[in-house]
């Protein structure tokens, strides 16, 4: 008698969320001058200093990703404005994180599909990272602050 495989689980709301590092909402401001697309450097522990891209911030904690892949959560005291030069890739990560913390609840929005398409949707939630978006179709689905930005009309409005 063959063993039944379970069905694969359906990635649910709060999985998307999660991997998108949560809701946002509520949150206490970032320190003055350090937010979101703001490109700083950021101490490791050996005493080096890194060049990173703001992503999300707040009065106890700024994530930075660093060469652009790595994902550091770290006490605002750390970080501080690079006055240096910035890297080309991380120049261009921080522009796209800079459109998304301009982004809002309830505005229209376009996003690059896994297949390189550009669809249209509604951000219903906003996370650290990304957002929930409904598809015009009325699907969900979990969108990178990298792939989304302002629809041509909302530009109007």
């Amino acid at each position: 008698m063959k063993k039944k495989s379970k069905p694969e689980k359906k990635p649910s709301l709060d999985d998307a969320r999660n991997r998108l590092g949560g809701r946002t909402a509520d949150e206490q401001p970032a320190p003055p001058g350090i937010g979101p697309g703001s490109i700083v450097q950021v101490a490791a522990n050996d005493g080096t200093k890194h060049v990173a891209v703001v992503v999300f911030a707040n009065a106890t904690e700024i994530h930075v990703l660093i060469d652009g892949t790595k994902l550091r959560r770290v006490p605002p005291e750390s970080v501080e404005l690079n006055e240096g030069a910035t890297p080309s890739a991380l120049s261009k990560i921080a522009a796209d994180a800079h459109v998304f913390a301009r982004l809002a609840e309830g505005q229209p929005v376009r996003y690059a599909d896994d297949a390189g398409g550009l669809l249209g949707g509604k951000l219903v939630e906003k996370c650290r990272y990304g957002a929930l978006i409904v598809r015009d179709d009325g699907a969900v689905v979990a969108v990178g602050f990298r792939k989304l930005w302002p629809a041509a009309n909302a530009a109007a409005s």
